[in-house]
């Protein structure tokens, strides 16, 4: 097992019996490339994979993703997170948000289309964070955690399925550019996420006011 923030990212492709793929692995370790997707057996899968899988993406035999599993491996104090999706289609460049909650009747990795979070007793106040990128290119945007949330692995439980959600469609994967608050640029420092990020440009001032973030 690799120790979390030192093995390259990769992507294991699974197939049913049906030959359709039903699972999506984001790997930590070195034994592939960083950045490359091999398709897999189960059993092969799971000798290859082992206890190095960041986030599984459950996919239905109509290619849609129905759940994003962070493992604990490699966000060890965030707490039973489940994700709720936006679609900002008429943004320029169109985004999507990736929002974290926790508990309200919903189990662990579900992931909830705009209509189905409108069936859930959640507002934006009860939001743990939340992550906003482009699909055409993969650049992330913004990505922010509520204070009393912070350091319990929130954020990079954010991004880990994010950017798997962003595999698991054909999507680019992520990467950003210099611009981010200082406590952005002590996470991205502290994982392999640091490979795909520019150096630091400008620093922007905390999201929240009289916060270091």
């Amino acid at each position: 097992m690799t120790r979390p923030g030192t093995g390259s990212w990769w992507w294991c492709r699974v197939r049913g019996t049906d030959g359709e793929p039903d699972r999506l692995y984001e790997v930590e370790s070195d034994r592939y490339p960083d950045g490359a997707t091999v398709e897999l057996l189960a059993e092969a899968a799971r000798l290859q994979v082992g206890d190095d899988a960041i986030c599984t993406a459950l996919i239905d035999p109509d290619g849609r993703v129905l759940r994003l599993e962070v493992s604990p491996r490699w966000a060890p104090t965030a707490p039973p997170i489940w994700f709720g999706e936006l679609r900002e289609s008429t943004a320029t460049p169109p985004a999507v948000v990736l929002l974290a909650f926790t508990e309200a009747g919903r189990s662990a990795g579900e992931l909830l289309d705009e209509a189905a979070l409108r069936d859930v007793p959640v507002s934006s106040a009860d939001q743990l964070g939340a992550l906003r990128w482009y699909p055409a290119t993969g650049e992330t945007d913004q990505l922010y955690v509520q204070p009393q949330w912070r350091r319990r692995h929130v954020a990079a439980s954010l991004l880990a399925a994010g950017e798997l959600l962003s595999v698991a469609r054909g999507w680019p994967r992520f990467w950003a550019d210099g611009q981010r608050t200082e406590l952005g640029e002590q996470a991205r420092n502290a994982r392999t996420w640091s490979r795909r990020t520019a150096e630091l440009t400008h620093l922007h001032p905390p999201m929240t006011p009289d916060s270091p973030a």
